[in-house]
């Protein structure tokens, strides 16, 4: 049974944008910010305040770097009032504060304007407003109008799931990553967030493990229909974009992503084990030593075993074991 922990811990670095790409977004977040405001201002005599939701919240960090090299992060503006505007004139407020900051423009998207930065990341700007004494904001909806939709009480309710070493956070990205390497519409980030909220399993020192039963887990309850009921108001289907068919080819490619999890996990060899993850991981995923790990773990856990117990023997070649050769001499090298 080959281990891949430490292939999947090196792989979490790699889809992970690093501080410095942090950074460069946050530059680029702040600009944009300040274009918004003094658009809001103009139009709305209105300052708004602004919070990082989605995977890009300090409780969560899920922003994965997607196949295609690029992250996204969720920048909600929330104004301190309902406007007397509709929510669509405030998006698009929003939208000609922002359109031509970049060559590749903004797109005014049904629950936010995205604004695009070829080849890096894309910065989305939800719309909100709050209401005094009310625990819930309203999100602007294009043809909607306001619903009630905040964001926080998702980001909490995700972040009371998490356990104490990040398994939990790295097997949604794991799965995010899964979704950008498709290319076919699969679920969203946040359905996947809660799928896996809803069914992780924790193991200690092993993500392969933990991917594998979590994935498992997930598959029984869609046994029955694809749907992913979003735990906190509006409490709607956070997989109601897709078509029935696609419902069907997102269930399939789950059921195979299953069934080859645990091939993986059975193959004695880390090499070919790494190959099967690879099929859905992508070739970022790094390839593991071709030798069967498990039991080179376990003949030197035998080998100490013999020393400690004063049991060991030393072969003509040097190796130890329990029955022949010279008596094997106790010594205190146990390394620096």
């Amino acid at each position: 049974m080959a281990n891949c922990n430490k292939l999947f811990l090196d792989f979490n670095k790699v889809i992970t944008p690093s501080n410095e790409e942090m950074q460069k977004m946050k530059t680029s977040r702040e600009a944009l910010e300040k274009k918004i405001t003094a658009k809001l201002r103009e139009k709305l005599n209105m300052t708004p305040t602004y919070y990082t939701q989605g995977s890009g919240a300090k409780d969560m960090k899920t922003i994965i770097i997607k196949e295609d090299g690029t992250y996204d992060a969720d920048r909600g503006v929330f104004l301190p009032q309902k406007p007397e505007v509709s929510a669509d004139t405030v998006q698009k407020y929003i939208y000609d504060a922002v359109k031509d900051h970049t060559a590749d423009g903004a797109e005014h998207r049904k629950k936010c304007i995205r604004v695009l930065f070829k080849s890096a990341y894309n910065i989305d700007f939800p719309s909100y407003y709050e209401v005094k004494d009310e625990d819930y904001a309203y999100m602007a909806v294009k043809g909607n109008g306001w619903i009630k939709d905040d964001p926080w009480h998702m980001v909490n309710w995700l972040a009371k799931h998490k356990d104490s070493n990040g398994q939990l956070v790295r097997i949604i990205k794991y799965l995010k990553v899964w979704s950008s390497k498709c290319n076919f519409k699969m679920p969203s980030g946040i359905a996947f967030a809660v799928w896996v909220c809803n069914n992780f399993s924790e193991k200690l020192d092993r993500d392969d493990e933990s991917l594998y039963e979590t994935l498992k887990s997930i598959k029984a309850e869609l046994y029955w229909s694809v749907t992913c009921i979003s735990p906190v108001e509006p409490f709607d289907d956070l997989t109601s974009k897709l078509s029935q068919d696609q419902k069907e080819k997102f269930k399939k490619e789950l059921d195979k992503f299953v069934d080859d999890a645990k091939d993986a996990l059975d193959e004695k060899n880390q090499l070919e084990s790494s190959k099967i993850w690879r099929k859905y991981l992508g070739e970022r995923f790094p390839l593991g030593a071709d030798e069967d790990l498990d039991s080179k773990e376990q003949a030197l856990l035998s080998a100490a075993s013999h020393v400690l117990s004063g049991s060991a023997y030393l072969d003509n070649n040097g190796r130890i074991n329990d029955n022949s050769g010279v008596v094997h001499k106790p010594h205190r090298n146990y390394g620096d």
